[in-house]
């Protein structure tokens, strides 16, 4: 595998932890602090990673420079040396990139999740219709957010359009993603699940008392 596809892989896989953190700042609460712990952990190791691999490139570069023969032997000899002195400055993995982004990650979901605690007294008033699925233009039941953009969809009306066209975009009028959406980037929104559930049930029981009220009036 060359260095690019390692450094491709390396993004990709940074990437899911970022999904990662935003999913246990908006599921979990007891357990938030340690599962982030371990995500720090991982991602420093992927740090440490790309600042190895970057030293190993340096370390080559500076030894073609001042070998000006072509012996591989000599080669092989500064490029050690230059590795065991690039090697020797210690990488802070606080302030690299991929840290700092995944700090702020786990800083806007706590902050979202605050703000939920905050409404969480406030009742329920949505219904059904509020959420509608933006390709078949009926009410959602299994809904999916696209965590590129936030967009909710139906589960199975969502996953048949990217089935029939993997180039599919985001089918909401006015949506500023422009790539195509990926299995991976459709996340189950379990809290409007469960608030759809909600609604659902006090529906069901607000109809049920007015035909026990009519019934009973006849």
């Amino acid at each position: 595998m060359s260095d690019s596809d390692l450094i491709e892989l390396r993004k990709q896989c940074i990437t899911s932890l970022y999904l990662c953190t935003d999913n246990i700042c908006k599921y979990l609460d007891d357990e938030k602090d340690a599962e982030f712990d371990k995500l720090k952990s991982l991602v420093g190791e992927y740090c440490l990673q790309e600042a190895q691999q970057e030293v190993a490139i340096q370390a080559l570069e500076k030894a073609k420079r001042e070998t000006e023969s072509s012996n591989v032997d000599s080669l092989e000899a500064k490029f050690t040396e230059n590795l065991r002195t690039l090697a020797g400055k210690r990488e802070n993995v606080s302030i690299h990139p991929y840290m700092i982004e995944l700090t702020k990650h786990f800083q806007r979901g706590q902050q979202v999740s605050r703000q939920n605690l905050d409404e969480s007294d406030l009742a329920i008033t949505e219904t059904q219709d509020q959420y509608i699925d933006p390709i078949t233009k009926k009410p959602i039941e299994d809904p999916v957010k696209n965590t590129v953009c936030g967009h909710i969809y139906e589960k199975n009306s969502i996953m048949n359009l990217i089935h029939r066209n993997n180039r599919t975009k985001c089918p909401v009028a006015g949506c500023g993603n422009r790539g195509p959406i990926q299995k991976q980037h459709l996340l189950t929104d379990e809290e409007l699940k469960f608030r759809l559930t909600i609604t659902q049930h006090s529906t069901m029981i607000q109809e049920r008392s007015v035909t026990n009220l009519d019934d009973t009036m006849e």
